[in-house]
């Protein structure tokens, strides 16, 4: 309907004004303006858990917890390393944790591997990016 200007914008932020010579319907009727939560589709959320995935690691845009993203959480997710079954790239499968490794390390070659890595566990993530991100996380010995 905006492709074909037949809605354009109103004075009012929650309405879309219909154009003159368009004209829609609503609840049978002729309108000029139509609500914009019409063209919402409420969907439900449906909570489910993942046996590939992970999702310890603190989220960066939720003020209200008293955990945020750091190295010191870094540490204290990927400590769990040999315990409980979790391996390093058990823990790494976190999306929040990668998130934060965006931000550390370069996005165009570091986390594209990673990321590799962790959706086929046929590649083994190398030796160097297990070193730098326990260096990041203060991990000693084996992780």
């Amino acid at each position: 309907m905006v492709a074909e200007e037949a809605l354009e914008i109103g004075p009012n932020p929650g309405f879309c004004v219909v154009n003159d010579t368009f004209t829609a319907i609503q609840e049978g009727k002729a309108s000029k303006t139509v609500e914009n939560n019409f063209f919402l589709a409420v969907v439900p959320i449906v909570q489910h858990t993942s046996d590939l995935f992970v999702s310890q690691f603190p989220k960066a845009n939720r003020d209200h917890d008293d955990r945020s993203p750091s190295n010191d959480e870094l540490k204290r997710q990927l400590s769990q390393s040999g315990t409980a079954g979790w391996t390093f790239l058990d823990l790494l499968a976190d999306f929040n944790l990668l998130i934060y490794l965006c931000q550390k390390l370069d996005m165009a070659t570091d986390i594209p591997k990673i990321c590799e890595s962790i959706v086929n566990r046929n590649i083994p993530l190398e030796d160097g990016y297990k070193l730098i991100i326990a260096s990041m996380a203060g991990l000693d010995g084996s992780y």
